[in-house]
């Protein structure tokens, strides 16, 4: 095996290599010249290294002068190439000197091609064959020295000029280092090997020549920055790949979710005054994505009425604070309006010079659509609608409210929604606001409470208002339905009256039913009155006068008046047609007050009534006149039903009772028929009876009254006969305020 051809050969490839390479970056990247100089150094490395491995192995002293003329033209090319590479690359190299090297060697080349045997040598005599220290063959040439030579140490010195030039420069520029670098060892080297080829030709030293690895190795220490440049720059190239594809795939998730979203990102270059965006409407502008987008193409497909209102918040975002927001409508090829909202920031280059927009717009069409289902649904509303912010500030009223309260929108849109509510309530009604804001849900407002309103001119009015909480991107608000219930008022005024008017003429039917034993209770004190009168009148007679039996007739006279009177006030207050009264009151007082009114007719129709009465009852509120009313309508109903009934049998039994949970409950309970099956389900109804002779007005306005005091009325038969009735009424039960 041959070394040197090996060795030589190996060389030889690595810079045929890089001059592949380097040529193949030039042919892609043109204006890069760098990489042209160096692959025609590397190319004349590579060719320097054949041609001296094929002098090593020459066998005539023609192919061997053949050899040497091409060797001085690839060096030429070599050491020409790699001086302008250093200029063009480093930035470090003289021109000057560059051209001068350039000159001198394409000098060599011209006088070589004229000398018989080169510019070493006068005359080649012949080849000598040496050989290595491992024993291998190699050819040295024999023969007489040229004074030509010297032309090839003028070159020499050209080139060792050149490099130590270089290293000045690199030394000033502060890269000492490289530059002792450059200029000892490439200086050393070219004078090392110049010298040995010198004595080698001369015959002194018998080695194989060895120039192309120094030149080699001057290619790849000038060569070494480009290479690793090149090096780093695929690894960039190679980063960047993966990271446009990773950005590719951002973007394209990007695209699917903003249209997913229904979104359009878009950006404005406002230098080049181009606009892109990622759908193919051009972030609705219309403008199919073929076509050049430009802000006067944009302003153009906005509708007329909101170019004004874009243009002016462009104006704003571009010379201002940046931020660009609007709403606004978008006229398509087709005529068809759609809404959108955009919003956008400017970027600024270091002189605050606006240089592009970016932004996202959406499709608000809909939402605008709902808008005005709503404005619509809103002013449609026969009740006023009042749209308030956590703030208390309105924000919203409709027509039926400017009528309801006296406002036009313009005065009452912004004021505090105190301004609605009476002055006498105002102090309260914040601390209402901000509970309803801290558990926002729909209800009635002031459940258990009468609400009124205030108009503008200062008079009230009694509403219902119902709440319903509302989310928005602006926060929370809470709409407002606002009633005027006056005429509802009114209405229940009137059926007050027509309930009081029907229970007194009720109780007047009462009185009458019970004239008889009303007329037997009033003899019977008028009987003793008259009784007394006359035995007094006999004692003066017979003038036997005793002062103590006159005072104790007098006495009589006088309690049988106040029995008599007791009864005629008792038929007058429950005739008496005055104003609903409520008040606080015992409800075993009531039911007292009912046995001794009812005691008479009792006794007529043989009945026995007897109470059940809960003591310590808590107080109820309501009207007396009509609770008796109530139990004694109940307790006549009673005797009615038991006047079939044996006597022993005639028993009417009057409870009272407290369930603990806010009621209170009485029940007449009597021992008759009970309620027939078919008549249970109507027996509260009006005009409804079981009797021949009744009206059957009596429990329907029993049930009334009950109701109008907050309570309840049920019926039912025991198992051990008869009927009771119950009476459910709440504990202390007052007017709302």
């Amino acid at each position: 095996m041959s070394w040197i051809t090996v060795v030589w050969s190996m060389a030889s490839a690595v810079c045929l290599t890089l001059a592949a390479i380097h040529f193949a970056i030039w042919l892609k990247r043109r204006r890069e010249a760098a990489h042209l100089l160096f692959a025609l150094s590397a190319l004349g490395a590579a060719g320097t290294g054949f041609i001296e491995l094929t002098m090593l192995k020459a066998t005539t002293v023609s192919g061997y002068v053949t050899a040497l003329r091409l060797s001085y033209l690839l060096l030429t090319l070599l050491l020409i190439a790699m001086a302008w590479y250093a200029c063009k690359y480093f930035g470090y190299g003289r021109p000057l000197l560059a051209t001068v090297i350039t000159v001198t060697w394409a000098l060599v080349i011209v006088v070589d091609a004229f000398a018989p045997f080169g510019l070493n040598f006068e005359e080649i005599f012949s080849l000598h064959i040496a050989q290595t220290p491992w024993g291998e063959s190699f050819a040295l040439p024999r023969g007489e020295s040229s004074p030509l030579h010297h032309l090839l140490n003028l070159a020499d010195a050209t080139l060792i000029i050149f490099v130590l030039d270089l290293s000045a420069t690199i030394w000033k520029r502060g890269n000492r280092r490289a530059a002792i670098y450059v200029g000892v060892g490439i200086t050393g080297a070219v004078i090392a090997v110049v010298a040995l080829a010198r004595l080698t030709d001369a015959g002194v030293l018998q080695v194989p020549h060895i120039v192309t690895f120094v030149y080699m190795a001057s290619v790849y220490i000038v060569g070494y920055p480009l290479s690793a440049e090149v090096l780093r720059s695929a690894q960039l190239e190679r980063q960047l790949q993966v990271s446009e594809a990773k950005l590719s795939e951002t973007e394209r998730r990007m695209t699917l979710a903003a249209e997913a979203a229904h979104l359009t990102l878009w950006e404005w270059d406002i230098v080049r005054d181009e606009i892109w965006a990622t759908n193919e409407r051009r972030g609705g502008s219309g403008v199919n994505s073929l076509e050049k987008l430009d802000f006067n193409r944009f302003l153009h497909s906005l509708h007329p009425d909101d170019r004004n209102v874009v243009t002016a918040a462009m104006t704003k975002a571009v010379k201002g604070d940046g931020v660009y927001e609007s709403k606004h409508r978008i006229v398509r090829p087709n005529g068809k309006t759609f809404w959108i909202a955009a919003r956008g920031r400017v970027e600024f280059d270091g002189e605050r010079n606006p240089i592009r927009m970016r932004g996202i717009s959406m499709d608000i069409t809909a939402q605008k659509h709902a808008e005005e289902k709503f404005r619509l649904t809103v002013e449609a509303s026969p009740n006023g609608i009042i749209l308030v912010d956590e703030e208390g500030r309105i924000a919203l009223v409709n027509s039926q409210t400017e009528k309801l309260f006296g406002y036009t929108r313009e005065e009452i849109i912004g004021r505090s929604v105190e301004t609605l509510v009476p002055q006498r309530f105002r102090h309260a009604h914040p601390s209402y606001r901000r509970a309803f804001f801290e558990a926002p849900m729909a209800r009635a407002m002031g459940a258990g409470r009468e609400l009124f309103a205030r108009r503008k001119d200062g008079t009230e009015f009694p509403v219902e208002i119902g709440l319903a909480p509302l989310e928005t991107p602006e926060g929370t608000f809470v709409l407002s339905a606002v009633v005027d219930i006056t005429a509802r008022k009114e209405a229940e005024l009137e059926a007050q009256r027509h309930r009081t008017e029907m229970a007194h003429l009720s109780r007047v039917a009462l009185m009458s039913e019970m004239s008889t034993s009303l007329a037997h209770e009033l003899n019977q004190p008028l009987s003793g009155i008259v009784s007394n009168a006359a035995a007094g009148q006999r004692f003066i007679d017979r003038g036997d006068i005793s002062f103590e039996e006159i005072r104790e007739i007098l006495s009589d006279i006088v309690a049988d008046g106040r029995r008599a009177g007791d009864v005629v006030r008792g038929i007058r207050a429950m005739v008496k047609k005055d104003l609903v009264i409520r008040r606080q009151m015992n409800l075993n007082d009531v039911v007292a007050t009912v046995v001794q009114i009812v005691s008479p007719d009792a006794l007529l129709r043989s009945c026995e009534v007897e109470t059940a009465l809960q003591p310590n009852l808590p107080p109820i509120t309501g009207d007396p006149i009509q609770f008796q009313q109530v139990l004694l309508n109940l307790v006549l109903n009673a005797f009615d039903a038991m006047r079939d009934s044996p006597v022993s049998d005639r028993k009417v039994t009057i409870a009272t009772e407290w369930n603990g949970d806010g009621a209170v409950r009485a029940s007449v309970r009597d021992y008759g028929a009970g309620i027939p099956e078919q008549a249970r389900a109507r027996i509260f109804d009006p005009f409804f009876t079981t009797k021949t002779e009744g009206l059957g007005m009596g429990l329907a306005i029993v049930r009334s009254i009950i109701e109008s005091h907050g309570g309840a009325m049920a019926a039912d038969n025991p198992n051990d006969g008869g009927a009771r009735f119950y009476v459910t009424l709440p504990v202390k039960t007052g007017p709302s305020v």
